[in-house]
């Protein structure tokens, strides 16, 4: 599910390439700086959580069991999402019986628990993703980490009308849920 492109990519910055750095900046921090300025936060936060979440990937990658499972976008972007919601909750912005806003924040709770959100979680998420069907990631990673709107995915998935679409959703959320569930009931 990794381009070519993302696996040198991720080699280069393992080495430590300063223009890696710099295209990973460019790339991706204005999907991180979006994120915070929509959920209480400002340009500074955004800063903040994305060198956060440039130091988790930098630790990740450099382990060797590291297996990049997602586009580096999403990846990413689950990290710092993560992340900023336990900032979140941290500094008593929200709550976690505030189901409400929980659901906007992260677009599915039942994709991540509101318990016990954190990077071991991101990866969890990750690990259940591989274990689906590729139309599945296909449909999950688009609509929940890219935010790619159901009616763009219907038409790139060949769908004939909204109430296919949201069928296929609910099969695939039914189909990770599944692997979560066995997973956890495995330990």
């Amino acid at each position: 599910m990794v381009s070519p492109c993302e696996n040198h990519f991720l080699y280069e910055l393992r080495s430590g390439t300063a223009s890696a750095y710099e295209l990973l900046y460019t790339a991706y921090f204005p999907t991180i700086a979006h994120l915070v300025k929509q959920n209480h936060g400002n340009d500074r936060d955004a800063e903040d959580l994305f060198q956060e979440t440039v130091i988790v990937l930098l630790e990740k990658i450099r382990q060797d069991d590291f297996t990049l499972t997602s586009s580096l976008k999403t990846y990413l972007y689950a990290i710092a999402r993560n992340n900023w919601l336990k900032r979140l909750r941290d500094e008593k912005l929200i709550t976690t019986d505030n189901e409400t806003y929980l659901a906007s924040l992260l677009n599915e709770t039942a994709l991540v628990e509101t318990e016990a959100v954190d990077d071991n979680q991101a990866e969890q998420v990750h690990q259940w993703l591989g274990q689906i069907t590729g139309n599945c990631q296909r449909v999950l990673t688009s609509v929940y980490f890219e935010q790619e709107p159901l009616d763009s995915l219907m038409q790139t998935m060949g769908w004939k009308n909204r109430h296919t679409a949201n069928n296929q959703k609910y099969k695939c959320i039914q189909q990770i849920k599944r692997v979560a569930t066995n997973q956890k009931g495995a330990v």
